[in-house]
């Protein structure tokens, strides 16, 4: 089976070395690393490999399966959809930082001998999802037949809150123009995150082309769910585009000093969230919820709206917007 384990070197630097047995020349191989997330990542990698090649005379999960080892397999494996833009970067860094702030006995404790109440008891609360995930990613390689940590209680989603007609209309008329072409793409059912990655390269006549999204003030190719699509232009929003950028990598939503991308910040502690709230609206993502509800008025079809609004599963546009389509119906028996 393949390892890893962590030292230190004479200045006190952390070095990670990753074993594994080589599957054509069937000798041992070692690599150093400096950064855990290289480390983890191979050792992921390799531990795949001998797991694949596993015969029906294969004797089970062994000893040296300790939740280190869990935890450092589990986080190669967050490693390798970062790269595939599965996961943004955000995310990957907040699973990092919870599972390598693990510590104490539990680490050394083999993953067989390891209850739901060792969890609770050495592991803070806000971790326990990465942990029942990293078990659960066991039990898709048939490792384990069933999961320790159990699953969190699901929290009632709250109502959706939804801008009246009057104070979005009022709200384009008033705001500074860079915070109406924001407010604009929200009204299209663009996220925040997606709307400040729109760049004058995704908006030819009459399209809004959504295939990016923004990440620590970065924009990076594909969305954070769902896949690439596109939403009319309203003639409004384009009233208020500089023609002389068509074509350019510059962002509609931009900083007004060196056209540089914005960060998420912009919409949570910045000058949009500042104009929203003189509104009454308290977050952008409310712009959402009102084109949405525009759509159900339209008489829209509810598949056509989860993918208008890059929803990746229908069920998620029927739990939060099913209502709004829940049309009155006749009950006359004539």
């Amino acid at each position: 089976m393949a390892s890893i384990k962590h030292s230190t070197d004479a200045n006190g630097q952390s070095k990670y070395y990753v074993h594994w047995k080589d599957e054509k020349s069937g000798y041992g191989r070692r690599r150093i690393f400096k950064n855990i997330d290289d480390a983890a990542h191979l050792f992921w990698q390799k531990q795949n490999i001998e797991l694949d090649c596993r015969t029906a005379s294969w004797g089970g999960i062994d000893h040296s399966w300790t939740l280190r080892k869990l935890i450092l397999f589990f986080l190669g494996y967050q490693v390798n959809k970062l790269e595939k833009n599965i996961i943004r970067l955000s995310s990957y860094s907040k699973c990092r930082h919870d599972l390598l702030a693990v510590q104490g006995p539990i680490l050394e404790k083999n993953v067989l001998r390891i209850s739901h109440r060792d969890i609770t008891d050495a592991v803070r609360p806000g971790c326990h999802r990465w942990i029942r995930s990293a078990f659960f990613l066991l039990e898709e390689k048939r490792l384990i037949t069933f999961n320790p940590v159990d699953r969190p209680v699901r929290r009632h989603r709250r109502p959706i809150t939804i801008p009246s007609r009057e104070t979005v209309r009022k709200l384009l008329n008033t705001a500074p123009q860079r915070e109406r072409i924001a407010c604009w793409l929200g009204i299209c059912g663009l996220r925040l995150g997606e709307a400040l990655a729109v760049t004058y390269e995704d908006v030819p006549p009459d399209i809004i082309q959504i295939r990016r999204h923004i990440v620590n003030g970065v924009i990076r190719e594909g969305l954070k769910r769902g896949v690439e699509r596109q939403v009319r232009m309203p003639k409004e929003l384009f009233s208020l585009l500089d023609a002389e950028l068509f074509g350019t990598s510059q962002p509609l939503v931009s900083n007004s000093f060196n056209g540089a991308p914005l960060s998420i910040n912009y919409g949570t502690q910045g000058v949009l969230q500042r104009t929203l709230l003189s509104h009454g609206i308290k977050r952008f993502h409310h712009l959402r919820h009102f084109a949405v509800s525009r759509l159900a008025a339209r008489g829209v079809d509810i598949t056509h709206v989860s993918r208008l609004i890059g929803h990746v599963n229908i069920k998620t546009t029927i739990d939060v917007y099913g209502h709004l389509f829940c049309a009155p119906v006749d009950m006359d028996l004539d």
